[in-house]
C-alpha cells in the first residue's frame, strides 16, 4: 500500500466531517459534492466518509441549534435569510413543521431541498430536547449521502464498463463538475427565491 493510497480515507473522512459541519451551519454548498467524487475512486470509502459527513452535520446541527437558542428568532430568521436558496417562507415552514412533528420533521426535509440548518435553528428556536434533536439528525442526513454515494459509484461503474478505463479517468473530473455546477445553476435560481417586497416590512413596501 502506498503513503498516497493509505492517507486517501482519512483525508476522505476529515473532509467529509468538516464539510458536513460547515453545511450545518453557514456554507450552502451540500457534502454530497464531495462524497460523490470519492465514490469515484472507492465505492466503500464514500459510504465509510458519509458516516463522518453525518458525524459533522450532527456537530454543525447541535452548534446552529445552540446559536438559535440563545438568539433572537427574528434575527436569527433575519440571518439565514441571506444565505443563498434560502427565503424568509422557508425559514416559518420549518418552525411550523417542527412544531407540528417535532424533529421527525427533518426526515422530509432532504426530499424537497430544505437545509438542514433551518431545522437545527427551528428546533432551537422552539426549544426542543437537545439529546432527540441530534439522535433524529442522523436519519434525516444519512441516507440521502449514502444514496449519492452509491449511485456516483454506479455511474462510474457504468461509465468505465462502456468507455473503458482510461477514458472514464479522463472525463470523470470535468463530468463531475459540470454536473454539480448545473445543479447549483437550477438549484439558486430556482430553490428558495421569494418575493422581497413581500417580505419587507409593511412600511418600506414599493418604496423606491
Amino acid at each position: 500500500m502506498t503513503a498516497q493510497s493509505s492517507r486517501s480515507p482519512a483525508v476522505s473522512h476529515a473532509v467529509a466531517a468538516v464539510w458536513g459541519a460547515a453545511e450545518a451551519t453557514a456554507f450552502f454548498i451540500v457534502p454530497d459534492v464531495w462524497l460523490s467524487r470519492v465514490a469515484m475512486r472507492s465505492r466503500r470509502e464514500a459510504l465509510a466518509a458519509s458516516v463522518s459527513a453525518v458525524a459533522g452535520a450532527v456537530a454543525g446541527g447541535i452548534a446552529t441549534y445552540a446559536w438559535a437558542r440563545r438568539t433572537p428568532p427574528e434575527e436569527s430568521r433575519e440571518a439565514l435569510r441571506k444565505l443563498p436558496a434560502i427565503s424568509g417562507e422557508m425559514v416559518d415552514r420549518c418552525v411550523a413543521e417542527i412544531d407540528a412533528r417535532g424533529n421527525r420533521a427533518m426526515l422530509t426535509g432532504p426530499l424537497r431541498g430544505v437545509p438542514y440548518k433551518l431545522y437545527a435553528r427551528a428546533a432551537g428556536v422552539r426549544g426542543l430536547s437537545l439529546p432527540g434533536f441530534a439522535l433524529w439528525s442522523i436519519p434525516a442526513r444519512i441516507p440521502r449521502f449514502l444514496a449519492v454515494s452509491a449511485a456516483s459509484s454506479w455511474i462510474h461503474g457504468r461509465a468505465r464498463a462502456r468507455l473503458g478505463e482510461n477514458v472514464t479517468r479522463r472525463i470523470s473530473g470535468p463530468a463531475h463538475a459540470a454536473f454539480w455546477v448545473a445543479f447549483y445553476a437550477w438549484y439558486l435560481n430556482t430553490v428558495g427565491r421569494e418575493d422581497r417586497e413581500a417580505e419587507a416590512p409593511p412600511d418600506l413596501r414599493g418604496a423606491r
